[in-house]
């Protein structure tokens, strides 16, 4: 369970970001598609997700989250920067995701449900990300969603979700995170998807 915590924890922000976002648009109507492109990795006592995800709040790009957990230790380290789209490869049809970038991360504390406190006005330094996805675009499974009522806001909801997505299968992923090799990690994984969604805010 320690080794998922990483990764549910930055699903789980990233999915809570993107809908406040939506709660914040002039539309009640929320129609779009998304790319995500994930690592994990474990290593000892700590570990590690990268997680690359297509930026709902602006146009032409994508965010990288960062997050390492030393269990242990309990030390959190957490950090996101917004990636330009020019910059990222993330071709489905050759099956191909790549993004070279650095992100700044911040110590924070994380209790068992998942909340988070830190310091985002102290930087803890930062982190050099170059991966390489690699997969088979026509080798996928399909599955579907739909939600209703759901809280996203002190006096917003979401009315209905609906969404379709592709998780592909035979991802690999090679290159380093801060300079350490994915092949070196004790436990990895990896994820590349794509989806659409549908919407509506009350």
């Amino acid at each position: 369970m320690k080794k998922v915590k990483v990764l549910i924890l930055t699903v789980v922000f990233l999915l809570t970001m993107a809908l406040q976002a939506m709660a914040q648009s002039n539309s009640p109507v929320y129609k779009g598609s998304f790319q995500d492109a994930s690592f994990y990795g474990s290593e000892g006592t700590v570990d590690t997700s990268v997680y690359l995800s297509t930026n709902f709040e602006g146009k032409d790009s994508y965010i990288l989250y960062y997050q390492t957990y030393d269990y242990e230790k309990d030390e959190n380290y957490y950090g996101s920067a917004v990636v330009p789209a020019s910059q990222v490869v993330f071709d489905i049809n050759k099956g191909t995701v790549k993004v070279n970038t650095t992100v700044e991360v911040y110590d924070f504390t994380c209790d068992e449900e998942g909340n988070c406190t830190g310091d985002e006005t102290i930087p803890a330094g930062t982190k050099s990300i170059n991966l390489t996805w690699v997969f088979s675009p026509k080798s996928y499974s399909t599955s579907k969603y739909s939600d209703k009522n759901v809280q996203i806001d002190f006096d917003q909801y979401i009315k209905l979700s609906k969404g379709t997505f592709k998780n592909y299968n035979n991802v690999s992923v090679s290159g380093t995170i801060n300079g350490k090799s994915t092949d070196s990690f004790e436990y990895s994984g990896t994820n590349v998807s794509t989806g659409s969604s549908f919407t509506i805010i009350k």
